[in-house]
């Protein structure tokens, strides 16, 4: 019990992090393709632990990283900027042994258009959904839930994506219900419906979906540039960086050994 609670601490942070993925973790693990297949039939019972203990985690990290986000935003955004670029690493070198082709590669061109002209265009001249709507918060926890059980893909990221990162960790942080239901609303919808179609799709599909979701990630660090580079943002960035391949390379020497 005690180590399934602490598996579910580090799945809890690696989940509030955009550069790191509750999926890798969970792969990591050793117990990835059981607890989808678990999650399938909602055989849920011996993960109850984990559960509480990512809880446990995202909402501590949840108050720690509003609290940033409000004091020092702009060092918090160039770390996290460092942590995304890191993690399409994830994205690619979780899997062994692909060769680089021209169809995925093109996937993760169309991915980082998307958002890199569509998502994140400052000028708001194309905008699907109202940004900080119910609506909005219900499709960011869907997405977030549904695609953080993919190895190397955060949730948090996915949040950044669609511009709701920011505002999902301060709707948290103070307690706004009504933002929080509907994030959880679709974060378990997510969980128990669309993350059974990704999965099946990853694992049909690895190259292209990988590669596509690396374009995704890669497109969204536009919402976090700065007007202009400076030496603080260029170190933080690093060390963002650094922080998520350390992390992750040092997980998976643990299971490849």
């Amino acid at each position: 019990m005690i180590v399934k609670l602490l598996q579910g601490l580090l799945i809890g942070i690696a989940f509030i992090l955009p550069g790191l993925s509750a999926g890798t973790v969970i792969l990591i693990f050793g117990f990835y393709r059981q607890f989808l297949d678990d999650i399938a039939v909602l055989r849920l019972k011996k993960y109850w632990p984990m559960i509480a203990g990512a809880a446990v985690a995202a909402l501590a990290g949840v108050y720690t990283i509003g609290y940033l986000l409000e004091h020092f935003d702009k060092p918090l955004m160039a770390f996290l900027f460092g942590m995304l670029l890191a993690s399409v690493t994830a994205v690619v070198d979780i899997r062994r042994g692909m060769r680089i082709q021209p169809l995925p590669l093109l996937f993760a061109a169309a991915g980082f258009a998307l958002v890199w002209f569509v998502v994140c265009e400052p000028t708001n001249t194309f905008t699907v959904l109202p940004p900080g709507g119910l609506l909005h918060f219900f499709i960011g926890g869907t997405l977030s839930s549904a695609t953080m059980l993919l190895p190397g893909v955060s949730g948090s990221a996915v949040l950044i994506i669609i511009n709701l990162y920011d505002e999902a960790i301060y709707a948290i942080s103070n307690w706004q219900w009504l933002r929080i239901s509907a994030l959880g609303a679709g974060f378990i919808f997510g969980l128990l419906g669309l993350a059974r179609l990704l999965s099946a799709l990853y694992r049909r599909y690895q190259s292209e979906v990988s590669y596509l979701l690396a374009g995704l990630i890669l497109g969204s660090t536009r919402a976090l540039l700065p007007a202009s580079f400076n030496l603080t943002f260029i170190v933080l960035a690093i060390c963002g960086s650094l922080l998520v391949l350390y992390i992750t390379n040092r997980l998976r020497l643990r299971v490849f050994r």
